[in-house]
């Protein structure tokens, strides 16, 4: 069967004019907009705005993280059917540096501070080295029997306090001083600056390579990159993992879950397809992508929409039933929160439904997956449920008492993903939507489900 001519408008660029070249200034404003509002909540309350910050921040990481993933992986797979569709993704992945600048904000002492009890536990402990020790440790060490001297910032011996210390605080300090090594601003800070060369390589390496390759139509190009796609994957894994651990799970220190990088993961890549789902229909109904992506396209992204659903659904329920079953107390803090608390417990129910049940309904039919409308209007809610996804993971270490909700989340979200995404729409307006220059494009052009 012969390919039949893709159709589109100027090789598949966006024109001068049309609505997605002049969507990266609606994007610049929204973002100047944020910033402002962001600025204004800084100096009302940054202890709302540290958290409010990373909330934003993961949100739109992991857009651009799970725009690697998708690559990697179809050139592990030496996939042919979502070439026409990889494009998108590499200019989501392409804009991965500007998070190292939007990281600063959280990386200044005295907003880590506000975020992390492990940044405080140390000052203090520095602050107060020699005779005076920090409370945590005074206890602790009063708990064993040694003898401290000096008294606390209140005058009261810190021996003294320790005698009627709680033993539950005495354990807290304990394994705060046990991660100390690990979780120490230096060390901390190091990390970060590895991760984000890490991912700003990949980004780039990827988005390149395949610009690179519409003007050479150089087939090595392709075997290059596959070849480097294992490697890609183990890199985007280690380094999502521990910094999810480092700047999410550390909200809270003296908790830990083993598979917590990989939940964050699971919605990472619910995310990336169906925003892709969400952002080709939105160019091809300004007809930028003539007849490359078909029905055929947008039913494998639903399907693979779908089967991370249902892991999202499969690692979420694996954490809580083994820490629920164990029933260690310093194990169920993390739910304690999110169920107990007032109001919080309302959202870990709309998650559940939200994010799982609903999708899960409307997109086991296959008819579903191939009903354009039915299948955008789920990833546009799956976008919305990632949001609240990431506001569950972050907030209530804010708001343990009762759910709470400020115009700060809102302004960060703008700042920072008005900031992303100028970036991303200011890039897909100066190269070809599709890769023209990949060698198996023809096959993506006429591909049929079997």
């Amino acid at each position: 069967m012969s390919a039949e001519a893709p159709r589109g408008r100027g090789s598949f660029r966006i024109p001068a004019g049309d609505l997605w070249a002049e969507a990266w200034k609606v994007a610049a404003v929204v973002a100047v907009i944020g910033i402002g509002l962001s600025a204004v909540g800084w100096v009302v309350d940054p202890h709302r705005f540290a958290f409010s910050w990373l909330f934003a921040f993961v949100t739109f990481l992991t857009v651009g993280l799970g725009a690697v993933f998708f690559i990697a992986v179809q050139f592990l797979c030496a996939a042919h059917w979502s070439v026409t569709v990889r494009r998108t993704a590499e200019v989501l992945a392409s804009a991965l540096p500007v998070f190292a600048l939007l990281f600063v904000p959280l990386a200044v002492p005295g907003e880590t501070s506000a975020l992390y009890e492990w940044y405080r536990h140390g000052a203090d402990e520095h602050a107060q080295a020699g005779p005076l020790l920090g409370p945590s440790v005074a206890r602790a060490q009063a708990a064993e029997g040694e003898e401290v001297h000096g008294e606390t910032e209140f005058g009261i011996a810190d021996t003294r306090a320790a005698e009627h210390a709680d033993p539950q605080e005495v354990l807290h300090a304990e394994l705060l001083e046990h991660k100390r090594p690990y979780l120490s601003y230096p060390f901390w800070l190091a990390r970060a600056a590895i991760y984000f060369l890490v991912w700003s390589a990949l980004g780039l390496w990827f988005f390149r390579a395949s610009i690179r390759q519409d003007r050479t139509r150089d087939t090595r190009t392709t075997v290059r990159l596959q070849r480097g796609a294992p490697i890609a994957l183990i890199l985007f894994a280690l380094t999502l993992t521990f910094a999810m651990l480092d700047w999410v799970m550390s909200l809270e220190p003296t908790w830990y879950s083993t598979i917590y990088g990989v939940y964050l993961f699971a919605g990472t890549a619910v995310t990336i397809h169906a925003l892709l789902v969400v952002m080709t229909l939105g160019l091809g109904s300004r007809g930028l992508l003539g007849n490359a992506v078909n029905t055929e396209h947008y039913h494998d992204l639903g399907k693979l929409t779908f089967g991370f659903v249902v892991f999202w659904a499969y690692i979420g329920f694996s954490q809580m039933m083994l820490q629920w079953y164990a029933n260690i107390p310093e194990e169920l803090t993390f739910y304690h929160y999110r169920w107990h608390a007032d109001g919080w417990g309302a959202v870990s129910i709309i998650l559940l439904l939200g994010y799982f049940v609903i999708p899960f309904l409307l997109l086991i039919s296959r008819n579903a997956k191939r009903r354009l409308r039915i299948l955008g209007f789920v990833c546009s809610w799956l976008l919305a449920m990632h949001v609240v996804d990431v506001f569950w993971f972050v907030i209530p270490n804010v708001a343990r008492e009762r759910l709470s909700v400020s115009w700060i989340d809102l302004a960060a979200l703008l700042a920072v993903g008005g900031v992303y995404l100028t970036v991303v729409l200011l890039t897909m307006r100066r190269h070809p939507l599709i890769p023209l220059g990949d060698p198996r494009l023809e096959r993506s052009l006429r591909f049929l489900n079997a």
